[in-house]
């Protein structure tokens, strides 16, 4: 997969061959994370909302984003031949869908947005997806900063949807994963959410065929009190 800072070599070690990466300092510094997402910086960090005890706090709304900053990766990458867009529709979400094929060794699509700076999420206890989905599985991904540089290995934590309705998942920090090539990384590295530098999500686990995640909102939550 196409990388701006590292060439990855078979043993998963990492190569410079651009600056290291600045670190953000502040919780109200996250904005940078999506700011060339949203069009006119329309990042919370003003209010949180209230819900079952916990404080949420808006990342991303796709009714006020561009598609142009999100990127699609499929595993045409590796060979493969699914396909994948992302949409954005009036009614305020955007639609990832598209059809994973398992010929060639193919098997996943996906789609990522990567910001021009890290962003500090550990004030939070984890990130929620507002979504409608397929009745399949999926994957929130992220990728940080870790002693100056881009890790080589990405950090996911799967979601299951319901069919038709509209549903938002909690995913704590404890519940992702650090995964390169879609195996485990030796050690299990924990997520570093002080410095959180690209988000997406990810289809994948041999679910063959059509597929179609709506998302209304992206946030970062924690215990109220």
């Amino acid at each position: 997969m196409p990388d701006d800072l590292f060439l990855f070599d078979s043993h998963c070690e990492q190569k410079s061959i651009g600056k290291p990466v600045t670190l953000s300092t502040s919780i109200f510094t996250a904005a940078l994370l999506l700011a060339m997402v949203l069009p006119n910086n329309g990042i919370g960090f003003k209010s949180f909302e209230l819900d079952n005890g916990y404080q949420e706090q808006t990342l991303i709304d796709f009714s006020n984003t561009s598609a142009a900053a999100w990127q699609i990766v499929n595993d045409s990458v590796m060979g493969g031949i699914s396909r994948s867009t992302l949409q954005l529709h009036e009614d305020g979400y955007a639609l990832f869908s598209g059809t994973v094929s398992l010929e060639n060794n193919g098997g996943f699509a996906s789609v990522r947005a990567r910001a021009q700076a890290p962003a500090d999420l550990s004030d939070f206890q984890g990130l929620t997806v507002n979504v409608l989905g397929d009745g399949k599985t999926y994957s929130l991904r992220l990728r940080t900063v870790k002693n100056g540089w881009l890790t080589p290995y990405s950090y996911e934590a799967r979601f299951m949807t319901t069919e038709g309705e509209w549903e938002t998942h909690r995913l704590a920090y404890s519940d992702f994963r650090a995964v390169y090539r879609g195996r485990a990384v030796r050690g299990n590295p924990e997520l570093n959410s002080d410095a959180v530098l690209e988000i997406g999500f990810m289809i994948q686990d041999g679910q063959e065929g059509e597929f179609g995640l709506s998302v209304r909102k992206i946030g970062a939550f924690k215990p109220t009190g």
